[in-house]
């Protein structure tokens, strides 16, 4: 069976298959996926842009359109690395099939499907909550409750500002409030198919520095001190050649693997990460500039509120997934230290130096290649509020 048919893989295979992305799909079938992904984000696009146009006079509604429009723009930053990308994200799988056939023991396996379980559940929280920041189902919620139990008017609100020049808001509002809610659910679609290859690739990648740090943990010591006491310590040398020595070569070549691995995920998601980065600042204090001054309605308010919380989700999610990898990186150096290095040979004792050595630098991701992503750098979001100074200054 295919790996990636396992629950744990089935998730990120689905996904990218429905947006045209998944490294083993017909291209055929992915040509047609992705200009039906290219344009609903330019019908979505294109409405705001020409509100922004009609109302540049109204900081309020330029605000909230330039909001929703730099969301696209993340998306369509996506969009294009994992296209420009779409080779290295091929070879990145492929070695997660070659990762799973290296193994050599059920717990080396175990290890391993606990972090892609791991990645599937962090992928399914965040599926689970970007969706539903995604729509305004209050907005919609009320407005039928109040037409059809009480009769009452409400006026005619939508998730964002948009101008159709074919056809009028009032006439056409339901038709309106489907259509930019299905383009807004294969937009999130979108960024939610490019964020779960990425959690799958960095869990199983975390997966591969667990292994390895078990791997260290249970190098064959044999009787090591025992023999030197008989005076069988060149007999003994030979043998700890062949089994120990043997064992810490594999763990370097495993180490290695994993450091390129780790680099190369670095490669393909740097620029989007630097976009997101970016541009997450701005939105945050726009929307929060917009709490301030323009929500005067439960609506608004709580409409801001989940924007803000896709947008600071979308970032921290980031962060902590980075984070971790800095974190499975770093262990090994841990793990290197737990082993009776006493027991060893001294060709054995230089392996396990040069491992220390390359451990005390940990993989790391980041945005743009020019700031680590962290948890301790994800404190970059009192930035937002500097920005958002700045506009409340210029009200």
């Amino acid at each position: 069976m295919d790996i990636f048919d396992q629950p744990c893989y089935k998730t990120t295979k689905n996904l990218a298959s429905l947006i045209g992305r998944w490294p083993y799909q017909p291209q055929k079938q992915s040509s047609i996926i992705i200009t039906i992904l290219w344009i609903a984000l330019a019908l979505q696009t294109i409405p705001q842009i020409i509100a922004m146009f009609i109302y540049y006079d109204d900081s309020d509604v330029l605000f909230e359109a330039l909001s929703v429009i730099l969301v696209d723009i993340v998306l369509a930053t996506k969009y294009l690395n994992a296209s420009y990308r779409a080779e290295l994200i091929k070879t990145l799988f492929d070695k997660v099939q070659m990762d799973w056939k290296l193994l050599t023991n059920e717990e080396e396996r175990r290890i391993l499907q606990y972090h892609a379980d791991t990645g599937r559940f962090l992928s399914a929280g965040y599926i689970v909550r970007t969706i539903s920041n995604a729509f305004n189902k209050i907005l919609i919620f009320i407005r039928i409750v109040g037409d059809i139990c009480h009769g009452t008017t409400f006026p005619l609100l939508s998730a964002f500002p948009a101008e159709f020049v074919l056809f009028e808001k009032e006439d056409h509002y339901w038709l309106i409030m489907v259509v930019t809610s299905t383009l807004t659910l294969v937009v999130v679609i979108g960024v939610i198919s490019c964020d779960v290859m990425f959690i799958t690739l960095l869990q199983h990648i975390c997966g591969m520095f667990a292994v390895l740090g078990h791997r260290i943990e249970h190098i064959p010591t044999g009787d090591f001190m025992k023999e030197i006491q008989k005076g069988n310590c060149i007999s003994h040398q030979k043998n700890d050649q062949n089994n120990s020595y043997q064992h810490l070569v594999s763990c370097v070549k495993m180490h290695f693997k994993a450091i390129k691995f780790a680099e190369l995920l670095e490669t393909c998601f740097a620029l989007s990460f630097g976009v997101v980065v970016g541009l997450n600042l701005p939105m945050i204090s726009i929307t929060g500039f917009q709490i301030i001054t323009r929500s005067n309605t439960v609506q608004q308010i709580l409409k801001c509120i989940s924007f803000t919380g896709a947008q600071m989700l979308h970032l921290f999610f980031d962060c902590y997934l980075s984070q971790k990898l800095n974190d499975s990186s770093s262990q090994i150096c841990h793990c290197i230290a737990n082993v009776k290095w006493y027991n060893h040979s001294v060709k054995s004792q230089k392996l396990l130096v040069v491992m220390t050595m390359r451990s005390q630098v940990p993989c790391k991701l980041t945005a743009g290649k020019m700031m680590e992503l962290s948890i301790e750098n994800y404190g970059m979001l009192k930035t937002a509020g500097s920005y958002f100074t700045m506009l409340l200054s210029m009200q």
